[in-house]
């Protein structure tokens, strides 16, 4: 009976937790043709015909055979178009060499002799034998097994398990065929064929019989098959409206929080918008974490940079050249940022871009400098996260997580009744309802209205004609700039002749330079210390029937 008693929808879930298996070579086997040819002396003749169809260059194709006990596999021989190929053979692992490109298709042709493979008994002559079991890791696109006796026979019982349970058909002449069509990869199946004794006197007789245990087995499993449908037929009535009914409660929840996010954001756009600088709520680097991305450039230390001048922590000497004014500041990562920069990097009183540049070409020096940049990150995180602009809403998140909890169960529960459209709509809901419970953290009005107006900035500073520029005070100025710095380098450089803070102030806190040179160095510095950071077999046998096996590619 084809049945999946494994919870698929468990196995999908644990699948996005751990890395998957990286198979070497990419391949679909289309067709599967099996013909055992049993003889009267209870041998058994098998060839199978292997279609195969490659997306990478390979060298040949594995076929792994396990025996049953009491038998043994034989004179193992592959061929293509009548081509004899070459055969190494290690633990039951049989690996074809026939090299090829991506994109070929090709046939092979493999062929083998079991020996003691039928068993005779009183009441019949039985071959029971699974060609591949569960340690089988490929997908087989449509097999087809037959099984002929020696000479036609007219009294025969047939049977599949598992996967091949169902698909038996006796022709005229008493051969038995198993179309089982599709076959997942790590699946059993074992095909059983009875015939008459006498059709076999050279195998060696056994006391008992064996029909009885067939007939036996046969109502057994129609007995499961009738329960399961009946179990599928419940899970139908029972789980389809629940997921139908949960998804139609989770769904409209994420509707209309998102029409709430969407109506805030409108009640916000409608207010005319005037070029300005809004006042200060937070540092740059922070702004830019909250409205522009949480993954910071490096364009963003060039802004940091920036911001703690304005601040009068650092001034700047010459192009390349910074001192350390004072170390107090409003933050923990504009520490963490000076402690990189003076102390790690510089004499602990000043630091130059070239020296930027050494010590980030140094690998030893690699994993302290990502280590301080994401400490770095840390803390620019944890200021906006401090600043409340996002709402937390825990029973709506617990709810959803509730659901997604509900909708994991729903998914394993249709799974194992084979309702495959509905186990994929509860895994997506699931993960929907997860993602919902684990990332719902809206923004508030203030957080909007904060959003919208530097991203108003951003857009209009690409335009900006220079008398707005000069109305703007030199603090405002200096915010302006190293925000756009930070978040569109691009428009940054294009502005910088007519944007560059070359006044000289009586605080002696003015830019002296054009930034794009100091963006361009830490841009090459995270690029250096990034690229550094960066830098089958045969199974055991499970049918019933014994034997069992594989296939692969190398």
């Amino acid at each position: 009976m084809k049945r999946k008693i494994i919870p698929y929808a468990l196995v999908f879930i644990l699948a996005l937790l751990v890395p998957v298996q990286v198979y070497a070579i990419d391949f679909d086997i289309n067709e599967v043709r099996i013909d055992a040819q049993l003889n009267a002396d209870g041998t058994a003749d098998v060839t199978e015909r292997f279609t195969y169809e490659f997306d990478d260059d390979f060298n040949g194709i594995t076929r792994s055979l396990i025996e049953k006990k009491g038998t043994a596999i034989e004179n193992f021989s592959a061929s293509e178009n009548g081509k004899s190929l070459r055969v190494e053979m290690e633990d039951g692992l049989y690996k074809i060499y026939r090299s090829g490109e991506d994109g070929d298709t090709i046939q092979i042709e493999l062929s083998y002799e079991i020996a003691n493979a039928v068993e005779k008994f009183e009441d019949g002559a039985q071959f029971y034998w699974a060609f591949f079991d569960e340690s089988n890791e490929s997908e087989y696109g449509d097999m087809t097994i037959a099984v002929t006796p020696p000479l036609p026979a007219e009294d025969v019982a047939a049977l599949g398990y598992e996967e091949a349970y169902g698909t038996e058909r006796v022709t005229d002449d008493g051969a038995v065929i198993f179309e089982l069509g599709y076959v997942p990869d790590g699946e059993n199946a074992n095909v059983r064929a009875i015939f008459e004794p006498e059709l076999f006197p050279g195998a060696p007789a056994m006391e008992g019989t064996v029909r009885g245990e067939l007939a036996k087995d046969q109502e057994q499993l129609e007995n499961e098959a009738a329960a399961f449908a009946q179990n599928q037929q419940t899970a139908k009535n029972v789980g389809i409206p629940a997921i139908v009914i949960g998804g139609a409660l989770l769904l409209s929840g994420i509707f209309l929080a998102w029409m709430r996010s969407i109506q805030r954001k409108r009640q916000i756009r409608k207010v005319p918008y005037e070029f300005f600088v809004p006042k200060e709520s937070m540092s740059i680097p922070a702004l830019l974490y909250f409205t522009n991305s949480v993954f910071l450039s490096p364009n963003a230390i060039s802004a940091a940079i920036l911001e703690l001048m304005r601040k009068g922590n650092i001034r700047q000497l010459t192009e390349d050249h910074f001192e350390l004014i004072h170390r107090k500041t409003d933050y923990v990562h504009e520490a963490t940022l000076i402690e990189l920069l003076f102390d790690r990097i510089g004499d602990g009183q000043e630091f130059t871009l070239q020296q930027v540049e050494e010590f980030t070409k140094n690998e030893l020096n690699h994993a302290g400098y990502n280590d301080a940049i994401a400490e770095w990150n840390k803390g620019v995180s944890l200021e906006v996260k401090e600043k409340n602009y996002y709402e937390k809403h825990p029973d709506l998140r617990g709810a959803a997580g509730i659901l997604g909890a509900i909708f994991i169960g729903l998914a394993i529960y249709t799974g194992i009744y084979q309702l495959s459209p509905w186990m994929a709509a509860s895994i997506a809901l699931a993960l929907l309802a997860f993602g919902f419970a684990i990332g719902y953290t809206p923004i508030t009005f203030e957080g909007h209205e904060i959003r919208h107006h530097w991203r108003k900035l951003k857009a209009a500073m690409q335009n900006l004609p220079a008398e707005q520029w000069e109305r703007l005070t030199l603090n405002e100025k200096q915010r302006a700039y190293a925000y756009l710095l930070g978040s569109d380098p691009t428009t940054a450089e294009r502005k910088v002749a007519a944007f560059t803070f070359a006044q000289t102030t009586a605080d002696d806190s003015s830019f002296v330079m054009n930034p794009i040179f100091m963006t361009a160095v830490f841009v090459s510095a995270g690029s250096t210390t990034a690229a550094s950071a960066s830098s089958g077999t045969a199974g055991s046998g499970s049918g019933a029937g014994g034997g069992g096996g594989g296939s692969g590619a190398f």
